[in-house]
């Protein structure tokens, strides 16, 4: 677990001292693929780090639309919300793969943080992101049609690689279905934008496969140029 608490954004840097005060208020958890974690109006007790593994963070319409709100890879975190007040899960969470999750006792987490302000600060820093994330989340589900949508995504996972080579190849990490209900569409248009933008000649698809053979516009579609 102390692997772990060292590649996610909330204790990176901290020493092997302060991680094992830090470890002493954690547990590890298994969760099997499409285990539900906790559901929307649970009492929020605790929040997580994935350790293996992948996780959704969703809500769900009255007629049953899914929207993911985030998906969390090893070494992020969810539910920071369940830090801020006893209260009820914001969304629900499940596991897209198996997974193991590092799980964070509310109460004895705070008494951390007041004694540590620089998992303070850490926190701090990464609701701010998780912030700017929903904001550009909503954004586009108001403003954004599916195909500029899908730009930023394929954007967003250019500027995420530590090099960027001609050509610019990428591989979709989520299955279609996941994907578009990241995107807030179907998997049928979403299929649809796919086609479009190889028509298009923006980029060419083979299954999970994407080569970029036009920056310049996929940059204009997503609104980052």
């Amino acid at each position: 677990m102390r692997q772990i608490l060292k590649k996610s954004q909330l204790f990176s840097g901290f020493d092997d001292q302060s991680l094992e005060e830090i470890l002493l208020s954690v547990s590890k958890k298994t969760v099997a693929k499409g285990e539900i974690i906790f559901y929307e109006r649970d009492i929020a007790t605790s929040f997580y780090i994935v350790g293996s593994g992948k996780v959704k963070v969703f809500k769900l319409s009255p007629e049953g639309k899914e929207q993911i709100l985030m998906i969390a890879n090893p070494g992020d975190s969810f539910a920071e919300a369940a830090l801020f007040a006893i209260g009820k899960y914001p969304a629900s969470a499940q596991a897209l793969e198996d997974s193991t999750v590092v799980v964070f006792n509310r109460d004895r987490f705070v008494g951390l943080v007041e004694r540590n302000p620089h998992i303070a600060l850490n926190l701090i820093a990464r609701l701010a992101t998780l912030l700017h994330k929903l904001n550009r989340l909503v954004e586009d589900l108001s403003l954004t049609d599916i195909t500029t949508r899908l730009a930023y995504y394929l954007v967003q996972l250019i500027e995420e690689k530590p090099t960027v080579e001609e050509p610019i190849k990428l591989t979709l990490a989520e299955k279609k279905l996941v994907l578009a209900s990241q995107l807030g569409t179907i998997p049928e248009t979403l299929s649809r934008s796919l086609a479009k933008l190889t028509k298009e000649k923006i980029i060419s698809v083979d299954g999970s496969h994407i080569e970029v053979r036009n920056l310049k516009r996929l940059k204009q579609l997503a609104g980052v140029l």
